[in-house]
């Protein structure tokens, strides 16, 4: 064996040029694969890091066939639940909010997840200070307590274990602090403060019910799709009782790391996956090829050891050791290369995207990752090791000695050579078209017209106390002196406020049109409601196509109304003015009637793909349905993102328990939100690069090593009088017959994966990208013919058919 590893080495050296280029190929394949699988496996794949991690399950809604994260379920349907069901051995709501956490010195927001005892059971919680939640901190009257997370007790107090007894101002109130979780714990996901869930459905309507998120742990023997059955049959019954809160809502479940892909998540790991794949698949023909052109080389002295009695087992192992070795090479760079790549993407998630990376992510690759990597390597040696090898030493003797001499091209490799082309064609084809088709998605979600401003000032949330702000007065009279204070800036030229901006989702709520009969099973139409105050068509260049905006006028003692979006007309009111029309809430007992008063432009809320580009949005003025939750639109005559510091002492300076949060410009946030589409998009740029570089080379590889092997018939056609352009001609027709064979697989396995990504909302394929990938593979394809051929004509007829 070790001879045979030594013939190997030295044949390797001997050619340098050819084992840099292998294992170039080779690197490059298995480093975009076990990058992929390393990736996945430490973020969207990677387990929940506690016993039976595998068995939660959240229970979420589907509206109007898109599923939600979050708190999606009213606390009257979880009660529900939790009473009907048998799939779950436990099962547990919480809420999430927003706190305002008062120190000496300053104010922070932070989002805190309000929980039960049973949240930290179930996900293995425990405290490295003090304790978590008992019943009785759940109870009415009970001193008000919370537990920090490790992260938030080393941020704020520097790990003092003299935290346990002291006061936190949370929302203007004292808070006790308990315990402290242990480190690296932050259940769901990146929680960093808890506070006892006490809500209740007592002397709660439901319409009011606050919305909470479920979750539970399936039993041993009921299986995902026995859950999911469960849970659909649940929400069906919900829909029948009640319709005007639940005609167009579906009962789903799935995993947190489902939730963390989001909808249409499945589409794009199995594309991207795919496509992988078919990189890898792209090396292993490349090196393949090359390889086996090698062996042939070699025909004849494997007919002559053969003949003198070599084993054809012996043969094929010789041959597979140059494989082995390039392979163990490409191997051990890639996972170095795949390594530092996770890292690098796991940070940029953590830092580029508008939510934090979930604790139980990690940077670094994986046991499972190291496996997987071994096995490809592996699976990689046998495709362009021993599948070469075999078919090189599967001769007959006699045959390889009497078919031409050496550089000869037999009839058996001449027809691999033409399937290794289509092969390369097809495969490229499909890849490429995919990769840009998704990187041209991204092009179009970057210059999408949102129907409002979507660049030129700065944004921020404000979320008042409920307490101290629970009247209608109070939150309406906080919002006009902040406009006010922020307005005394000479700077400042516009300022608004709304309960949606374009870079954050809608609030999609259901309606009924007046006049309309729904039927006894009620499927109730819904739109993004957005809560606006009076200035916010002209601070965000809103264009209003009829009727008129809000004034102030408009407001909790004059009748309801409210400005549509054109597409909410065209879908409603096709021939006929809107104005003066009326619809109602439907889930809202007793809700007024609100009469239509203009129509506006189409406006896009979250990211813009297709779905959201059809949602209608209904605009009412803030007067009329005060929040307590608000976002803000700072115009400035200069740099918006310098009126950072006029926000904060205005917000401070009004109520300093209230301060602004996620104070950013537009085009940041905007980008924030489309960022893990520009992450895809760019791992499929690389996935495009690595698909030109591999097929183009192999393509051009196998065509020139075929004609080159065909030098011989060259010098006999010219000796026959065949002009240069005549061979010419007939090796380019050979070449547009594999071409067009590798475009017809290619091109339909290529329309299939775009139309599987245009699903997901995540690739756009055009006409361009559909003429211009097959056109650039037919210039790689003519360089193929025409520079080998060119070279082999260099020769005179008599020294070709001399050529060995």
């Amino acid at each position: 064996m070790f001879d045979d590893i030594r013939y190997a080495m030295r044949r390797l050296l001997k050619t340098p040029k050819f084992s840099v280029l292998t294992i170039f190929v080779m690197t490059t394949g298995l480093s975009l694969c076990i990058f992929m699988v390393g990736f996945l496996q430490s973020t969207l794949l990677a387990p929940l890091p506690f016993e039976h991690g595998d068995k939660v399950r959240k229970v979420t809604t589907v509206v109007d066939g898109v599923i939600y994260d979050g708190p999606t379920l009213r606390l009257h349907e979880f009660e529900e639940l939790r009473e009907k069901q048998q799939i779950f051995s436990q099962i547990d709501a919480y809420k999430i909010a927003g706190v305002n956490l008062s120190t000496s010195d300053k104010v922070m927001r932070y989002e805190t997840h309000y929980v039960t005892p049973a949240f930290f059971s179930m996900s293995d919680g425990h405290a490295s200070l003090g304790r978590l939640f008992e019943p009785m901190d759940l109870e009415k009257g009970h001193d008000k307590v919370a537990v920090l997370s490790y992260v938030l007790w080393q941020e704020l107090y520097a790990g003092n274990e003299q935290i346990i007894g002291e006061k936190l101002r949370i929302d203007g109130e004292n808070y006790t602090v308990i315990g402290v979780t242990s480190q690296g714990y932050r259940f769901p996901g990146s929680a960093k403060l808890y506070l006892p869930f006490t809500d209740t459905t007592h002397g709660v309507k439901r319409e009011n019910s606050p919305y909470v998120a479920v979750h539970g742990m399936l039993r041993d023997n009921v299986s995902d799709a026995q859950a999911m059955t469960f849970i659909q049959q649940f929400f069906s019954e919900l829909k029948e009782q009640y319709p005007e809160l639940n005609s167009n809502i579906q009962g789903y479940i799935w995993t947190y790391q489902d939730e963390m892909v989001g909808n249409g998540g499945d589409s794009i790991l199995a594309t991207m996956m795919i496509s992988v794949a078919l990189i890898l698949l792209l090396a292993c023909i490349n090196v393949g090829n090359l390889l086996l052109s090698r062996a042939i080389e070699q025909n004849k002295e494997i007919a002559i050891r053969s003949a003198l009695g070599a084993p054809r087992a012996t043969l094929i192992k010789q041959m597979m050791w140059e494989s082995v070795i390039i392979c163990c090479v490409s191997g051990l760079f890639s996972i170095l290369i795949a390594g530092f790549t996770v890292n690098l993407s796991v940070q940029y998630f953590s830092t580029g995207m508008p939510i934090e990376a979930p604790y139980y992510w990690h940077e670094n690759m994986t046991s499972d990752t190291l496996f997987a990597a071994i096995a490809i390597c592996i699976a990689t040696i046998f495709v362009t090791g021993f599948l070469p090898a075999w078919r090189a030493s599967k001769t007959d003797i006699n045959a390889v000695l009497r078919d031409g001499t050496r550089g000869a091209q037999s009839k058996g490799t001449g027809r691999l050579s033409k399937i290794i082309v289509i092969s390369e064609v097809a495969l490229s084809c499909a890849l490429i078209l995919v990769s840009v088709s998704m990187v041209n998605a991204v092009g179009e979600l970057e210059k999408a017209d949102y129907g409002v401003a979507s660049k030129g000032y700065l944004t921020a949330r404000v979320g008042l106390d409920q307490n101290r702000y629970a009247t209608n007065e109070s939150r309406i009279q906080y919002y006009e002196n902040l406009k006010d204070l922020l307005k005394q800036d000479p700077t400042v030229t516009g300022v608004a406020y709304a309960s949606s901006l374009p870079h954050t989702w809608g609030y999609l709520t259901n309606f009924a049109l007046e006049q309309f009969d729904y039927g006894k099973e009620p499927n109730y139409p819904s739109a993004n409601l957005n809560l606006v105050d009076t200035d916010f068509n002209e601070t965000l260049d809103l264009t209003l196509v009829e009727g008129r905006w809000f004034t102030p006028q408009d407001n909790e003692t004059s009748p309801m109304v409210a400005v549509v979006s054109q597409n909410f007309v065209d879908k409603y009111y096709p021939n006929e003015s809107p104005i003066g029309k009326r619809f109602v809430w439907v889930d809202e007992d007793n809700a007024p009637w609100i009469t239509i008063i203009g129509v506006s432009e189409n406006v896009i809320f979250g990211q813009p793909v297709e779905g959201n580009k059809i949602r209608s949005s209904v605009f009412v003025p803030y007067r009329q349905s005060p929040r307590r939750n608000m976002l803000l639109a700072i115009t400035s005559n200069g740099d918006p993102d310098l009126l950072r510091s006029t926000l904060n002492r205005a917000a401070l300076q009004l109520d300093k328990d209230t301060p602004a949060y996620s104070v950013k410009a537009v085009e940041v946030a905007i980008a924030e939100r489309i960022g893990g589409m520009n992450f895809v998009s760019r791992i499929f740029l690389s996935f495009a690069i690595a698909s030109m570089v591999l097929a183009f080379s192999g393509i051009y590889g196998v065509m020139a090593n075929s004609i080159a092997q065909k030098r011989q018939e060259v010098g006999v056609r010219r000796a026959l009088g065949a002009s240069d352009f005549d061979v010419l001609r007939h090796f380019t027709i050979k070449g547009m017959k594999q071409l067009s064979v590798g475009l017809l697989v290619g091109l339909p396995a290529g329309f299939g994966l775009v139309a599987l990504m245009a699903q997901a909302g995540i690739a756009s394929g055009s006409t361009a990208i559909f003429i211009a990938v097959p056109t650039l593979i037919l210039l790689v394809v003519a360089c193929a013919v025409y520079f080998p051929v060119r070279h082999s004509l260099a020769f005179e007829p008599a020294v070709a058919l001399r050529d060995e």
